[in-house]
C-alpha cells in the first residue's frame, strides 16, 4: 500500500520535498514511533475533532493525548473526538489513517506547540505501512496551522 494519492498529489503540486519511509504494520502513532526507532516527539498524529462550528484536525505527538478544552478555546467551539463515521464520510479513510492536512480536506489545522520544536516531522501517510517525513517549515507553510499547547501526557 502505497501514501495516499491526495496527500501525494498535494505534496508535489506544492513542490514539498518529503520522504516516504515503510515500516511494519501499526494502527497507531505511538506503535509508529517505536517501530520506526523515531522519538515520540518527531511522530505527529492527526485527530478528527467535531464542534457546533464544524471539523477540526488537531496535530499532536504521538506518545500524548489532546487536551480538549485548550483546543476548544483555540477554535472559539466546544469540541470533542469525532466519531468514526466522520473520518470514513468526510476524510474517506479508515480510524490510525488521518494524513494531518487539512487544506485536503478543507478544515482548519491546530498544531500542537509541542510538535513546533522539532525539525523534521514524521506523518501519517494514509497507510498503516508508510509514514511521510517532512520538514517542519515546509509543513507549517503548507498548512498555516494555528499554534496553541493543548496535549496532555497519557
Amino acid at each position: 500500500m502505497a501514501i495516499a494519492k491526495n496527500l501525494e498529489k498535494h505534496l508535489k503540486q506544492n513542490k514539498v520535498k518529503y520522504e516516504i519511509v515503510e515500516h511494519r504494520k501499526v494502527y497507531t502513532a505511538f506503535d509508529s514511533a517505536e517501530t520506526q526507532d523515531v522519538k515520540l516527539t518527531e511522530v505527529a498524529k492527526g485527530v478528527l475533532l467535531k464542534g457546533k462550528k464544524g471539523l477540526y484536525i488537531a496535530v499532536l505527538p504521538a506518545g500524548m493525548n489532546c487536551d480538549f478544552k485548550a483546543v476548544s478555546k483555540l477554535a472559539e467551539d466546544k469540541l470533542s473526538m469525532a466519531k468514526e463515521k466522520d473520518i470514513t464520510a468526510k476524510l474517506k479513510t479508515k480510524v490510525g489513517l488521518i494524513a494531518p492536512f487539512g487544506s485536503l480536506y478543507k478544515l482548519p489545522v491546530f498544531l500542537d506547540k509541542k510538535l513546533a520544536k522539532v525539525q523534521t516531522l514524521n506523518i501519517p501517510a494514509g497507510s498503516y505501512t508508510e509514514s511521510v517525513e517532512i520538514k517542519l517549515k515546509d509543513y507549517l507553510k503548507l498548512e498555516n496551522p494555528i499554534q496553541g499547547s493543548f496535549s496532555v501526557k497519557k
